[in-house]
């Protein structure tokens, strides 16, 4: 009973830490990296700005209605706003206005601002997808970087396997007296350079993982594990088929940058549009209605007997004239209500406005001159550009057959010393051999190897630049 219920807390212990060492792909790093990473966030905020300002170009053609009230108290002197006669008394006043603008004719400027702005969507779009690709190789190469120090790790592990293996046959062999004492002597002086190894080898892993981690915006603190592919060299044949003027003529259609150039020229090109739209007249039509109120408008049309000791406007037969109170005289005027103020006091109005330019110091000209510089700037930079993506896969082609060229000659360099160490450690077996040539033979062994190591994913990764290039995915299978 007891082994049961140590089997099943080791199952549960056992699949608790798999959990916890969750494994990545190369696939997942990239997409959690470029949700994650602030630069990509950062270019996903322009594209959404870019996004508002089209939004609001789009509006822009729409008219555009306002309304205000003013409302206040004279005293003294003054013009009554609603009667608009001077009175020297106080009043309290209300006006209201509604007015409406939209614009008819403006050289196609709003036409060609939306234009621009959509085509602006794009070029930002162009940019997320740039950055977001920079942010995937820089993953791809921390991750291969990863398995290499991971694949040096288990070699140096194996390498103090068989030294300390190598440390026991000497052990029998000085026991069995075919040996010195001080046989042993630079064998456990090797095992030490191994340990010592091990431990580097560990810290470069976590480095290694670190910088990966901080690149997908992932919490150091938490345990994480790349998936380990089987790492397959292309033959020969695949660096020789890279040819330059196939993977440039590709790099032009995949890559964003070059995407990004043109959507700016063609954006330059409507800002001159835009430019000579100001050279143009503009025509605007507007509309307005308003009212107001003041309390001191009478009118005459019954009701209780008031006495006045001043003067006051009245509405007589619809208009509005002052009258002249004398103190103690009774009269039937009542004060005309707020909402019948306002409805008879109502006015429209309607109007066209035409805007010509004649002459403002030159300033629109020179406008569109600066806009058609701005093309050839544009210009320019694309062409720039491309001459710098053509530089850049030249290179990457040359690194790839360079690439390849320095793992070849690592691996036989690695299996001439492979086989110098294996008949060391046969003399050292018979006794022809001591151990400070195994140990020599055996440091000069292991550094093959790891050149071999670190040559096999360098050409691993030169090869999968000019892959981007060419705009296939990052992917290690």
């Amino acid at each position: 009973m007891f082994k049961k219920l140590t089997i099943i807390a080791l199952t549960i212990l056992a699949t608790a830490y798999t959990k916890a060492q969750e494994i990545w792909t190369l696939e997942r790093c990239v997409v959690q990296a470029q949700e994650m990473n602030r630069t990509v966030k950062q270019s996903q905020v322009a594209v959404k700005d870019a996004k508002l300002t089209n939004k609001q170009d789009k509006y822009a053609v729409y008219p555009s209605v306002g309304a205000n009230s003013n409302l206040g108290f004279n005293f003294g002197r003054s013009v009554n706003p609603a009667t608009y006669v001077f009175e020297n008394t106080s009043s309290t006043f209300n006006s209201w206005n509604l007015s409406a603008n939209v614009t008819l004719y403006n050289g196609g400027r709003l036409k060609n601002q939306m234009k621009l702005s959509a085509n602006d969507i794009k070029a930002a779009e162009a940019d997320l997808e740039q950055t977001a690709q920079g942010i995937a190789l820089q993953v791809a190469q921390a991750y291969l970087q990863i398995l290499l120090n991971e694949e040096q790790l288990k070699n140096v592990q194996r390498r103090l396997q068989t030294t300390q293996e190598q440390l026991t046959q000497t052990d029998r062999r000085i026991k069995a007296g075919a040996l010195a004492a001080n046989a042993r002597l630079d064998i456990v002086a090797q095992i030490a350079l191994d340990e010592q190894a091990i431990v580097t080898a560990q810290n470069n892993v976590e480095l290694s993982y670190l910088t990966l981690k901080n690149l997908m915006e992932f919490p150091v603190d938490r345990d994480m594990k790349i998936e380990t592919p089987s790492v397959i060299l292309p033959s020969d044949t695949k660096s020789d088929a890279f040819m330059f003027k196939a993977v440039y003529n590709q790099a032009l259609g995949s890559q964003p940058q070059i995407r990004a150039g043109e959507l700016r020229i063609k954006s330059a090109e409507i800002g001159v549009k835009i430019a000579e739209a100001g050279l143009l007249p503009s025509l605007f039509a507007n509309a307005n209605v308003s009212s107001n109120y003041s309390n001191k408008i009478l009118d005459i049309t019954g009701g209780k007997p008031v006495t006045f000791e001043n003067t006051q406007t009245v509405r007589l037969n619809g208009q509005l004239v002052p009258l002249t109170l004398f103190q103690n005289t009774l009269i039937d005027i009542p004060k005309q209500s707020y909402g019948s103020q306002l409805k008879e006091n109502l006015g429209q109005g309607v109007g066209l406005q035409l805007q010509i330019p004649i002459f403002d110091g030159f300033q629109r000209r020179i406008a569109v001159d600066r806009q058609r510089l701005n093309v050839e700037s544009q210009n320019i930079a694309l062409e720039r550009n491309k001459q710098q993506l053509k530089a850049d896969i030249q290179t990457a082609i040359a690194n790839v057959k360079a690439a390849r060229k320095q793992y070849e000659a690592a691996q036989r360099t690695f299996d001439a010393l492979k086989a110098a160490f294996d008949a060391t450690e046969k003399r050292l077996a018979t006794g022809s051999a001591n151990g400070f040539e195994y140990t020599q033979a055996r440091s000069n062994l292991d550094n093959a190897e790891r050149d071999v190591t670190v040559a096999k994913f360098d050409y691993v990764f030169k090869i999968k630049i000019v892959e981007f290039y060419e705009g296939k995915k990052l992917t290690l299978k």
